[in-house]
């Protein structure tokens, strides 16, 4: 345990800015959370067909479908997984709905996912989209952190996200 602490440290993780939650049906998902917890307004559901997926290090084509909301601080993703190997569809097989997901936003993608990795996290799954509106690329990468917390650290680098914030 004190080798974890060691490492925490030296990895220096950016503070946590997403909770990524698995559904099976994206309108009751969102319907639900939006009457029970009073979230939302959440963003339009989207298809999100990445120009580059890998999924446990071999490309792989995958469609999701995802809503966002803001909740204080963090944003509350809902993610359906419609088609194709992902992690989000293993997470929906073998556990039902749920929190799948920590997200952490940074600048220096490719640093910190380089730090993961050679502080033994494994890469289980990463994209690449453009976004045409924003001229330019998302980036995301999903680390396996289960075996203490049972939960997987996604690392993103959106540029477009604080204009999006603006707009909260």
């Amino acid at each position: 345990m004190e080798k974890d602490i060691q490492l925490a440290s030296k990895i220096d993780l950016p503070p946590v800015t997403q909770i990524g939650v698995i559904v099976r049906n994206m309108e009751k998902a969102v319907d639900y959370y939006s009457r029970t917890l009073g979230l939302g307004p959440f963003t339009p559901i989207s298809d999100l067909r990445p120009d580059k997926n890998w999924y446990m290090g071999k490309p792989a084509p995958v469609h999701l479908r995802v809503s966002r909301a803001m909740w204080g601080a963090l944003e509350f993703e809902l993610i359906e997984p419609v088609a194709g190997e992902s992690i989000h569809r293993d997470f929906l097989d073998a556990h039902g709905e749920g929190v799948n997901h920590l997200g952490i936003e940074t600048k220096d993608f490719e640093g910190l996912v380089d730090k993961l990795t050679r502080a033994g996290f494994r890469s289980l799954q990463a994209l690449e989209v453009f976004l045409p509106q924003h001229d330019c690329w998302g980036k995301a990468a999903f680390f396996d952190t289960r075996p203490i917390g049972g939960f997987i650290i996604e690392v993103m680098c959106r540029p477009w996200l604080a204009s999006w914030l603006a707009q909260k």
